[in-house]
């Protein structure tokens, strides 16, 4: 029995574009399986290891099903989509040392007094010191309270990124955890800059900065490093920007680029942010299961 021509080349027609699009799909398999590209690794540095381990007990389903769980929790924005910025505060929180969700979610609803998602300085004050500021002199006597106060004015200030006064959630972690995040290097160099600035001219001299990191055992090979790696201008003394660079908290760049990295695989029309069904296409980006697990056991074994 003869073909029709027209029936013969749709089918030709089909056949050649699903093998395309399983070529892109293998494609993509395969660089995230490829020895450059560590799924383990990714899988840790977005749920954190004790989550990574729970994934990997998971049906392929059931680790999806929670994925799509977490989208919503990763979008600060709440636009339904996940930028570049946003899979990088996601990630920093899973490479710092403590748990955000239950240290800052705890503390941040105590301090928030009317449930209306923001904190202001009169709720802080009245949580953290007991008064309010306007009160201190009856309440309180120690003679540096004026100092903790104008420490945490001065975080605030810098925390509060929309500058209404307020804090908002990802606000107050900034507040809470300053060195840990990119978003408060300045604050940090200005903190650095104000306790080890002796001579008051708005710079760190090299003995400034030396007495700072209190090193002497290291004494040249940290003068080696002001003059070629931190000193930027030459100029022989540390500005705001330089003291900036310096004090950047290590995990910023890493979660930068694991951020870019993820976005990478898992951005398919490349439009830069993530929906929720691109999360679960590319779920073995993400998290593990017990498939991808045995899988990869598999491609180690053999």
């Amino acid at each position: 029995m003869m073909i029709p021509y027209k029936v013969f080349t749709f089918v030709l027609f089909a056949t050649t574009i699903t093998l395309v699009i399983a070529s892109k799909h293998f494609q993509k398999i395969k660089r995230s399986t490829s020895h450059n590209h560590d799924l383990h690794k990714d899988h840790v540095t977005f749920l954190g290891e004790e989550a990574a381990r729970e994934f990997y007990g998971l049906t392929q389903k059931e680790s999806v099903r929670r994925l799509r769980m977490l989208v919503p929790r990763i979008d600060i924005n709440k636009d339904s989509f996940v930028d570049e910025d946003e899979l990088v505060i996601w990630i920093r929180h899973k490479l710092q040392p403590w748990t955000v969700h239950e240290d800052i979610d705890a503390i941040y609803h105590d301090i928030d007094a009317n449930f209306d998602n923001q904190i202001t300085w009169d709720e802080y004050m009245e949580n953290v010191f007991g008064f309010p500021e306007s009160e201190k002199e009856k309440k309180w006597s120690r003679e540096n309270l004026n100092k903790y106060i104008e420490d945490d004015r001065l975080k605030w200030k810098y925390a509060d990124k929309n500058q209404d006064k307020n804090l908002t959630r990802e606000e107050f972690e900034f507040f809470h955890h300053p060195r840990e995040h990119g978003a408060m290097s300045e604050y940090i160099a200005v903190v650095e800059i104000n306790e080890h600035d002796k001579d008051r001219d708005g710079f760190l001299s090299l003995t400034e900065y030396l007495d700072s990191i209190h090193a002497p055992a290291f004494a040249t090979l940290d003068t080696k490093n002001f003059h070629e790696i931190l000193d930027l201008n030459h100029d022989g003394k540390l500005d705001m920007a330089e003291v900036e660079i310096w004090k950047k908290p290590r995990s910023y760049d890493k979660a930068e680029d694991e951020a870019i990295h993820l976005m990478g695989y898992a951005d398919e029309n490349g439009d830069s942010k993530l929906t929720v069904d691109e999360f679960s296409t590319n779920y073995h980006i993400f998290v593990g299961s017990y498939s991808t697990r045995f899988g990869q056991v598999l491609h180690d074994e053999f």
